[in-house]
């Protein structure tokens, strides 16, 4: 799901699918592989591609380290895709433009981009992706929504801005029980703390944003042929943003990579079982405070 404007942004990770269920044929990219072999794998499946997601877990830079190198394939088979990022709003547009222009380095650019305040992890991780854009020319497309705006949706729901309910609704039709899914997997991702009378509003905070990265992509794609999107794998889930995509932009050719962590001692076979994407990329994971308790406190604060 991202960043931190809901509560928080690190344990919202939900599954990646353009629709509910495994699709038929998968391919799963095996934990502590051939890397560089892998990424050839899935820029092969990116030619057909319009828009290609890359979803990782925010923290972990295996999955960084992964985009990095299926960039680098896509851009070897002479494609040359727009990038666009979740952990970038669409009013930075013009910032993240001056960038890539600028000579600025990670540092003046965590500050330009005001990385770390926003809340996001090291820029460091994500560094590479930015410099392969301005080595090859790439446009960068800057497309979450206003954080101060996804709060607001958050706490006081979609009809708190009556101006803006039409632009941020969902586009998708009426399904209860897809709706009452992603609000489970928000209070279960939220350590069941949260009281039950919230989860609309976030529900509708979550479409809000995955419908303001929907028109950003269908934008670039009016200037591009095709789009790489580094995004939380939370994103991609069932009603998520390909499906907002597909309802903006009928029949668009969307492929869903979702990195999926393993850790020690777990079954390979019974982790890809969680995944839904269309490429299953199998990561050692990370280790991570109590999430938990960190959100207990904040509840309670």
């Amino acid at each position: 799901m991202g960043r931190p404007p809901l509560l928080v942004g690190a344990i919202l990770t939900l599954a990646a699918c353009v629709t509910p269920g495994p699709p038929r044929e998968r391919l799963v990219l095996p934990r502590n592989g051939d890397e560089a072999a892998a990424a050839r794998l899935v820029a092969a499946r990116v030619r057909g591609a319009e828009v290609v997601y890359l979803g990782e877990v925010h923290d972990n830079p295996h999955h960084h380290a992964a985009q990095t190198r299926v960039l680098e394939a896509i851009l070897a088979t002479g494609a040359r895709p727009a990038l666009a990022f979740e952990m970038l709003t669409e009013d930075q547009q013009e910032a993240v433009d001056a960038l890539l222009v600028s000579g600025d380095g990670a540092q003046e650019a965590e500050g330009r981009l005001r990385w770390r305040a926003r809340g996001w992890p090291d820029l460091a991780m994500y560094w590479p992706l930015l410099e392969l854009a301005r080595r090859h020319g790439l446009p960068v497309v800057a497309t979450d929504l206003d954080p101060a705006v996804a709060r607001r949706i958050s706490r006081d729901g979609l009809a708190a801005l009556a101006g803006s309910q039409a632009r941020l609704a969902s586009l998708l039709p009426p399904d209860p029980e897809r709706e009452r899914i992603i609000a489970r997997t928000i209070q279960k991702a939220h350590c069941d703390l949260l009281p039950e009378g919230r989860l609309p509003a976030m529900v509708e905070s979550w479409h809000a944003r995955n419908v303001t990265i929907a028109r950003r992509l269908a934008e670039a794609l009016r200037r591009v042929r095709q789009v790489a999107v580094i995004i939380g794998r939370g994103h991609q889930d069932a009603g998520g943003l390909p499906a907002q995509l597909e309802a903006i932009r009928p029949g668009t050719r969307q492929l869903v990579v979702e990195m999926l962590e393993v850790a020690a001692g777990e079954v390979p076979e019974r982790v890809s079982e969680q995944g839904t994407g269309q490429i299953l990329w199998l990561t050692p994971a990370v280790e991570r405070p109590d999430l938990c308790a960190d959100l207990r406190q904040r509840l309670r604060g």
